[in-house]
């Protein structure tokens, strides 16, 4: 699952997930899943989960491709939901571009 280009395996997660184990793989797989984050996840207390499933950010390169949420929760998220999301997940890593030796 991808939310705000931060990359999550959910899967053991999905069993105890209040909506069911069903909403996750059929509409938040290969998309961007941000806004329908925002949409489900009203109580903020979602987010102290989101460190436990964290396997990294994509680059920001490869986050252009991915598509966004299109018809189940069209347009983009807030910006104050972008902005307490992230103040949440101040352990996502941040890339470097490395440095190529002559």
């Amino acid at each position: 699952m991808l939310i705000d280009g931060m990359v999550f395996d959910v899967t053991r997660w999905l069993p105890q997930h209040p909506g069911g184990s069903i909403i996750i793989p059929e509409q938040a797989v290969n998309i961007e899943t941000v806004v329908l984050f925002e949409m489900y996840h009203s109580s903020r207390m979602s987010f102290q989960f989101l460190r436990e499933f964290y396997i990294g950010d994509l680059l920001p390169e490869d986050l252009e491709k991915v598509p966004p949420a299109c018809g189940l929760g069209e347009g983009t998220p807030s910006p104050a939901f972008l902005e307490q999301l992230r103040s949440y997940t101040t352990w996502r890593v941040n890339h470097i571009k490395a440095f190529k030796s002559f």
